[in-house]
């Protein structure tokens, strides 16, 4: 009999160290997004399961590389992710990656960060420290956007050096978009996609709404790899003068 499981575990083992792990620093910020053919990640308020099970053990080892994962708290509310590395066995990952967003409130190993601006409720900041909770308070835009410049600066003073951000739309279009005041370089370093080979439709929610919505930034390939009925791509992200 043939073990589907343990070949897509040590298919991941190998990709992530032959390709990916060469070239995450020890100060990077890495955007995951699943992908459908027609270019959507999610349907509006509803989730959705984009990977197949060998680009998901592909996704787990990758999450051990990093200190923390990061996703949105529209993402926490609709998928309620664990964002673990369960696939993986223990003895491979010497410490579970740090969620940074209510399975993650209640669930062991590690509770999560949660990045708020200063115009956060008291109350309920309270309530979450009380569940296990660490709150982390950066600045903010007029609208009350996070400078995710700052986030990443702050989550890296706290230790977090190697930052995953997992989604959804809106904060890997906020990510994407976002650079540092100082060096007016992109806050991202890489960029990694699973392409499904499924269409979701019009009612989909792109990863990125238009072209002209990202500028300055080179997306550069490295490597295409396939796992099972899905495509990985890893590229670098190179900013440009705008």
């Amino acid at each position: 009999m043939i073990d589907s499981h343990a070949d897509d575990l040590i298919h991941a083992k190998d990709f992530v160290h032959r390709v990916i792990s060469q070239f995450i620093d020890t100060a990077t910020t890495a955007v995951l997004a699943a992908d459908h053919l027609d270019g959507k990640i999610a349907l509006p308020n509803h989730q959705l399961l984009l990977s197949g099970t060998s680009s998901m053990a592909m996704t787990h080892r990758l999450r051990t590389l990093h200190d923390g994962i990061l996703v949105g708290i529209g993402t926490v509310l609709c998928d309620n992710p664990r964002l673990t590395a369960r696939m993986i066995p223990a003895n491979e990952h010497p410490h579970h990656p740090r969620p940074s967003s209510w399975t993650l409130i209640c669930a062991p190993p590690s509770k999560p960060w949660i990045v708020t601006n200063h115009q956060h409720d008291e109350r309920r900041r309270r309530d979450l420290e009380a569940l296990g909770a660490r709150i982390v308070v950066v600045g903010c835009d007029d609208e009350g956007r996070l400078l995710l410049d700052e986030v990443v600066e702050e989550l890296a003073r706290l230790g977090v050096f190697r930052l995953m951000v997992e989604g959804g739309a809106q904060i890997i279009q906020a990510f994407l978009k976002s650079r540092v005041p100082t060096s007016n370089r992109a806050v991202v370093d890489t960029l990694i996609v699973t392409v499904a080979p499924v269409l979701v439709g019009s009612l989909g929610v792109a990863a990125v709404p238009a072209p002209e919505a990202i500028p300055g930034i080179l997306i550069r390939p490295r490597c295409y790899e396939q796992f099972g009925p899905d495509v990985v791509m890893v590229a670098d992200i190179e900013s440009t003068v705008i």
